[in-house]
C-alpha cells in the first residue's frame, strides 16, 4: 500500500478530524481513509439506507390482536384442491 503525506493541515481541521475519528471509534488514519473512499465513490456504502422509523410498530400487537389476526388469516393456509387440478 502507498503512503501519502498531507502537509498544511490547519489546527481547526486537525481538531475536527481527531474529534470525528474519536466519535466513530476509529484511528485518524482509518477515519481519513473512510472519508476519502466516501468522497471518491469507492466506499462501501450500503445499497439501501437503513431506516428505523417504523421499529415501534414491529411486534407491537397485543396477544389478543395477534390471536385475531391469526384467526382472520387462517383461511389462507387452506389449499383449494379444485384450483390445483
Amino acid at each position: 500500500m502507498k503512503t501519502i503525506t498531507i502537509r498544511g493541515i490547519e489546527p481547526g481541521l486537525d481538531r475536527v478530524i481527531k474529534s470525528q475519528a474519536k466519535q466513530n471509534n476509529l484511528s485518524v488514519n482509518q477515519w481519513i481513509l473512510q472519508a476519502l473512499k466516501k468522497i471518491t465513490g469507492m466506499g462501501k456504502e450500503p445499497m439501501f439506507k437503513k431506516y428505523s422509523d417504523l421499529d415501534a410498530l414491529a411486534g407491537g400487537w397485543s396477544k389478543e390482536e395477534a390471536k385475531t389476526f391469526r384467526k382472520n388469516t387462517q383461511i389462507f393456509e387452506k389449499i383449494d384442491e379444485d384450483i390445483w387440478k
